[in-house]
């Protein structure tokens, strides 16, 4: 039987307050970045909303929560679900993710460079070593799985490929962390530690020791039995990589764990040199 964590929920959003005449406009927060079209951006914001929630959500908790108009936000889910991006249960009129998005995410999958230099050979680990093998990256300050090849056994850790998870939970956020310029990962580490419990000096000195050693080990980080080893493939541009394999801590024993890292180092040498071949 397969097993599957809890998303993390999801971070907080950016926050603009309301302007005159019902409009919206940057907040205490930040500016809304230049060149940007505020309506896209808002559109953007509740979409995501949507999708990366566990529950539907209903306009007024969606107005409040991105501090966005309740007429706004009403006009944008309309719009979405028009094009299929959003679903609103005819009951309670909340919106949950649209099967629009599948074909997004499809289409993702099927172009992205790191997908098609990872796929064959995080299939292969999977087969190896018998884990769940996984492809992750960066996205809006959490880690999202890319690619997923699971394990044969009937005990299995999944993860869920697009699923947003922390970073500063498990092996793979470690090791991705590592790989972020440091203004951004200081920044990530002062976000959490204002939200959690522990000191940011600590996150750093965890994040350093990935860093130095290479990889990182995990135990019951982010679902209870469940361990991960994971190690970075790379940077591309702004797109960092990792690659790891998740299991029940049973089968992926301190010793065993130890033992995979070369394994992986190896694979991870072998998906750089396809990422940044030139198409």
């Amino acid at each position: 039987m397969a097993t599957a964590p809890d998303s993390a929920a999801p971070e907080g959003a950016d926050r603009r307050s309301a302007g005159s005449g019902g409009g919206e406009a940057p907040g205490a927060s930040g500016a809304r970045p230049a060149g940007t079209v505020q309506i896209v951006d808002h559109a953007l914001q509740v979409l995501k909303a949507i999708a990366e929630a566990d529950r539907p959500r209903g306009v007024r908790e969606l107005s409040r929560d991105l501090a966005i108009s309740k007429s706004s936000v009403q006009r944008i889910l309309a719009s979405l679900e028009r094009e299929g991006l959003a679903v609103a249960d005819e009951s309670t009129r909340k919106y949950v993710i649209g099967p629009a998005a599948l074909t997004l995410a499809w289409k993702h999958t099927a172009n992205s460079d790191l997908v098609g230099a990872a796929s064959a050979t995080a299939s292969r680990i999977a087969a190896m070593t018998g884990e769940t093998a996984c492809v992750s990256t960066v996205v809006d300050g959490r880690r999202v799985t890319v690619y997923e090849a699971e394990s044969p056994q009937p005990l299995r850790l999944i993860t869920g490929v697009g699923r947003p998870y922390s970073l500063f939970s498990g092996a793979t956020g470690r090791v991705l962390l590592s790989m972020l310029p440091s203004e951004r990962l200081d920044h990530l580490v002062r976000e959490h530690a204002a939200t959690e419990t522990g000191s940011g000096s600590d996150l750093l000195s965890r994040i350093d020791a990935a860093r130095r050693q290479g990889y990182a080990i995990s135990r019951e980080e982010w679902i209870p039995g469940g361990c991960g080893v994971a190690v970075p493939i790379g940077t591309q541009g702004s797109v960092v990589a990792a690659l790891s394999i998740y299991g029940p801590q049973a089968r992926l024993t301190d010793e065993r764990a130890a033992e995979l890292v070369p394994l992986l180092r190896s694979a991870a040498a072998e998906i750089t040199v396809r990422w940044r071949q030139p198409a």
